[in-house]
């Protein structure tokens, strides 16, 4: 005696799927619809011919035939093209021309759109999920249910279908539920997607995104989700390429940009300071220095790297620059502590996780210098003996006018040397 189950089973083999069905259906009646139309034409045609011609059946059959290869069959084959467009995927058409234009317009949009909802109503199931891969490895998860489509936020738990992704690269299939009893992990995953029939998305041994529904589909529908599970794998593919390449260029532009800034930002030459002469040796793109005056006269500079990529260095150096110029004519930077907490701050505000550091040197009349040296960056020596570091990190150094020349580095490269005349 045949169980409940084994009915079911047995019913779903012999029952075309609903896909199947509509195409069937769809065919029939333009087909049906055209014969109707054909006999209406035929009949209209005998009662309208005059009874004294001979073989008015045969002249009917003619301009029957005529009018049918001329007009009715493009207009019925139309009217079967715009059915199964409205009613089918346009994935799967059988005219080659009609098939041809949907998968020129394929694209992300369309897969989630129209694709995903289609291969939905091919396996014949209520509801279904589809998995987009996004480039930093998570998916997007996609809800369709009833006509109904939502985007599911469930990025944070993605890690979680890792294994079921290396289970379906593995497999290289579609898989349903009866197959994962002895994984439980895999089996875990299906119930979470409420997913009785998994098909992935397979491009060059990498899984580009998967679609899950309800219902384990018949033979045919299987061929039909395989046919356009690889389409979906490429589109993926390449919108994920495209928007990497548009970030590259993005980035690019931004680094050129960032490098202009820089390259404004950089002094060529160096302020006339009578008694001392000043030459910057090398103008280093990762770095900036800036002269200024505080309301004593006296004279001093800003040696400063951010230390980060430079399409951010340079934003911020220009901004460091802005601000440190604000502040000096508003008269609230006048000392050393004053230059330090601007620079912190700055920092800080921003976020800034690269290491930093940054040299501040007030020029006194009797040409005595003060030297703040932080972050481990800079280095200040004496010519006569450059073994000697003159500046030591992390507080106010006071160098005589007997260490002249004296020579600032930064990370091994000379881009200054002060002498007296």
């Amino acid at each position: 005696m045949k169980t409940p189950k084994n009915s079911r089973k047995f019913l779903e083999a012999i029952i075309p799927s609903g896909f199947f069905i509509k195409r069937v259906l769809i065919m029939s009646l333009v087909r049906l619809a055209f014969l109707v139309a054909s006999f209406f034409i035929y009949f209209i045609s005998i009662h309208y011919i005059p009874s004294n011609i001979g073989f008015r059946s045969v002249v009917a059959m003619i301009f029957t035939l005529t009018v049918a290869i001329l007009f009715l069959l493009p207009s019925f084959d139309f009217l079967a093209n715009y059915l199964k467009h409205k009613f089918l995927s346009e994935y799967l058409a059988d005219d080659p021309s009609v098939s041809r234009i949907a998968y020129k317009r394929f694209d992300i949009n369309s897969l989630i759109k129209s694709v995903f909802p289609d291969m939905v109503k091919i396996s014949g199931s209520e509801s279904g999920k589809l998995g987009i891969l996004l480039e930093d490895g998570t998916f997007d998860i996609y809800n369709y249910n009833r006509g109904r489509q939502k985007k599911i936020h469930t990025r944070e738990n993605n890690t979680s279908m890792n294994h079921l992704i290396l289970y379906l690269l593995d497999k290289k299939e579609s898989v349903d539920i009866s197959e994962t009893s002895e994984n439980p992990d895999i089996n875990q995953d299906f119930v979470a997607l409420r997913a009785d029939f998994i098909i992935p998305f397979i491009l060059r041994e990498k899984v580009f995104g998967f679609l899950a529904v309800s219902s384990i589909p018949d033979k045919e529908a299987k061929q039909q989700l395989n046919l356009l599970s690889g389409q979906c794998a490429l589109v993926i593919h390449n919108q994920n390429l495209s928007t990497q390449i548009v970030e590259n260029m993005k980035y690019r532009l931004e680094e050129e940009s960032a490098k202009r800034i820089q390259r404004t930002l950089q002094k060529t030459t160096p302020p006339v300071i009578p008694g001392v002469e000043i030459k910057i040796t090398d103008n280093l793109p990762t770095m900036i220095i800036e002269f200024f005056q505080t309301s004593d006269s006296a004279w001093n500079f800003l040696a400063l790297a951010a230390g980060g990529p430079s399409r951010s260095a340079g934003l911020i150096h220009s901004y460091i620059q802005g601000l440190l110029y604000s502040r000096i004519k508003k008269k609230k930077t006048e000392s050393f502590v004053e230059i330090k907490e601007m620079i912190v701050q700055t920092f800080k505000k921003s976020e800034w996780k690269d290491k930093y550091g940054y040299l501040i040197v007030k020029i006194h009349p009797n040409f005595k210098l003060e030297i703040l040296n932080m972050g481990a960056m800079f280095r200040v020596s004496s010519e006569k003996n450059p073994n000697q570091v003159l500046a030591s990190m992390g507080w106010k150094n006071v160098v005589e006018k007997e260490s002249y020349p004296i020579i600032f580095d930064y990370r091994g490269n000379q881009f200054m040397r002060m002498h007296l005349k």
